[in-house]
């Protein structure tokens, strides 16, 4: 069939409508669609009193400019229904100013779980004023891992819960998260990079992983994946692994950052499971 000039013309223009389409949906449509994720992790050595304990995940808030409050307000209510047990933040709560943790902190404090929230710091949080983040954070009832770990006491088991700051920005210590942690009570790491789970893994102390950083890449393309990922972000860009012995699982964030764009890619909440193997 001889292809025409009207006729390329009319092809090019479909091709260009449909890009124009598909832009305006990963612009105005799916980064506001909040996917909520649940998953069973199963964790050798569990003792059978933190079994069925729930942990809700969020990273990766971005406030401003892109990403507004009402936006991260849903996720906070989706979160907050779910009835966890315990609720984790994995970094990067402020973009281009530090003073949205000032909006963000307060918020994120309404989440009510039955042991509490803890969070850890990511690379734009250091760049901007990790104290600042910290103190905000704190102030707003959430305990902030700093190469830091505590147990939680469940049933008479104990779950033992770290923290290390930006693998990329900040000065991670996993020894002295560690240090506390005396029993044979599994350990959960919050690390804002999901790329340390190689590191993470030959340490073997480590059941589960949590991070977040990659935001899944924004913008996947069926069968080829992210079109770009962020260091320390590409290895393990979204979901559940298996790292040696170690399950990690990466969330895809809330916000956006660079481009103010998710295609096949939207804004994740997590509900884990713990299970025994």
């Amino acid at each position: 069939m001889k292809l025409t000039r009207r006729k390329f013309l009319k092809g090019g223009s479909t091709a260009i409508l449909a890009g124009l389409a598909g832009l305006g949906y990963g612009n105005a449509i799916e980064p506001h669609t909040l996917s909520l994720e649940r998953h069973t992790i199963k964790l050798p050595r569990l003792p059978s009193a933190l079994e069925g304990l729930r942990i809700v995940v969020l990273s990766d808030f971005h406030l401003q400019p892109f990403t507004q409050l009402p936006h991260i307000q849903k996720a906070i209510h989706l979160a907050d229904s779910l009835r966890p047990d315990l609720v984790v933040f994995l970094g990067d709560y402020v973009d281009s100013t530090v003073d949205a943790i000032h909006d963000l902190a307060p918020a994120l404090g309404q989440i009510n779980s039955r042991f509490g929230s803890f969070g850890v710091l990511g690379n734009h949080d250091h760049w901007k004023g990790a104290r600042i983040v910290t103190d905000a954070l704190t102030h707003s009832g959430i305990s902030v891992l700093r190469s830091k770990g505590t147990s939680i006491s469940c049933g008479g088991a104990k779950l033992f819960l770290a923290g290390i700051d930006s693998i990329w920005a900040g000065r991670p210590d996993l020894n002295t998260a560690l240090a506390d942690h005396r029993s044979n009570a599994p350990v959960v790491l919050l690390v804002h990079e999901p790329d340390y789970g190689d590191i993470a893994a030959e340490d073997g102390r480590i059941a589960l992983q949590l991070s977040g950083h990659s935001h899944g890449g924004q913008i996947r393309v069926p069968f080829l994946g992210a079109l770009q990922l962020p260091s320390w972000g590409k290895r393990y860009d979204q979901g559940l692994y298996r790292v040696k012995e170690m399950a990690l699982y990466t969330n895809r964030g809330i916000g956006v950052v660079d481009i103010p764009l998710r295609i096949n890619c939207p804004p994740e909440v997590t509900e884990l499971t713990l299970s025994g193997a």
